[in-house]
């Protein structure tokens, strides 16, 4: 009994206060089971809404976006190779930023994971540490060479800094490897990786293959370490033998002249061979 006095006092002064023009506390408490069913519909529709189409198919097109409007790396009129292309972002920036709908643009993505069709764009599905997929992509590029390549190679990533570099640049050498077979002399390459301690060693590298390498960390990356290379002016391979260093003191022995006393000491003996 006392309760529902309590109840009836609090309705009447809720209600002046309402009258009077302050705030009154809404009545949550449904009367019904209609009412109550209504009130968890609504409150779920406004609790989960789906989110709208994405006009990229990841996250990190974002950031090439961000990275060609500062660079203009994608143009007309060139070929894109795009290393690691799942789930086709990337592709689809190049398609869009170099035209492929309307000039003689050609974007050729490659990657182990099938992606969805599409347009203006040439899929190879193979691992870039085999030899096939490598044979794969020069069939695919024919007498010409990419004048772009891209390369968004990056392994599962486990949340160890130094492993997840050491997988990264790994990655990144394989990259490498079907870059300098498939790039056009004075062509770019933009490369993603994690940021460790062998980057410096890769930054070289790259440094003895273009006439530029620009580092640049765009606002569109999801990750701390996430790091991006700019390279331009490819220069091509150089030849081995043209790094070979000729010299007329050669010998059979490298330091054979330090240990000439003990070399002679071990004939006597027998113990040495020298054939």
């Amino acid at each position: 009994m006392m309760g529902g006095i309590r109840c009836s006092h609090w309705a009447v002064r809720t209600s002046r206060r309402a009258a009077g023009g302050l705030a009154a506390l809404p009545q949550v408490r449904p009367q019904s089971g209609r009412e109550a069913a209504e009130w968890i519909q609504s409150s779920l529709e406004s609790y989960y809404t789906r989110p709208p189409r994405l006009p990229y198919r990841s996250q990190g097109a974002w950031s090439l976006r961000q990275i060609d409007d500062r660079f203009s790396l994608l143009r007309p009129d060139t070929v894109v190779l795009d290393l690691g292309c799942f789930p086709g972002g990337w592709s689809e920036v190049a398609i869009e930023r170099a035209e492929a709908s309307s000039s003689r643009s050609r974007v050729i993505g490659v990657d182990k994971t099938r992606i969805e069709f599409l347009d203006y764009h040439t899929f190879i599905q193979g691992d870039l540490s085999k030899q096939e997929t490598m044979q794969e992509v020069i069939k695919t590029l024919g007498d010409t060479r990419a004048d772009l390549v891209l390369s968004d190679v990056m392994p599962p990533l486990v949340g160890l800094k130094s492993e997840d570099h050491m997988e990264s640049m790994m990655c990144c050498l394989h990259a490498a490897r079907v870059m300098e077979r498939s790039l056009n002399l004075g062509g770019t390459f933009l490369v993603k990786f994690q940021y460790g301690l062998s980057s410096q060693n890769w930054r070289t590298y790259l440094d003895s293959r273009f006439e530029s390498v620009r580092s640049i960390r765009p606002p569109g990356c999801r990750s701390t370490r996430e790091m991006f290379l700019v390279c331009k002016g490819f220069l091509g391979r150089q030849s081995i033998a043209s790094e070979e260093k000729k010299s007329k003191n050669v010998y059979k022995h490298e330091g054979v002249d330090q240990w000439h006393g003990e070399l002679q000491w071990l004939r006597g003996q027998g113990l040495l061979d020298d054939e």
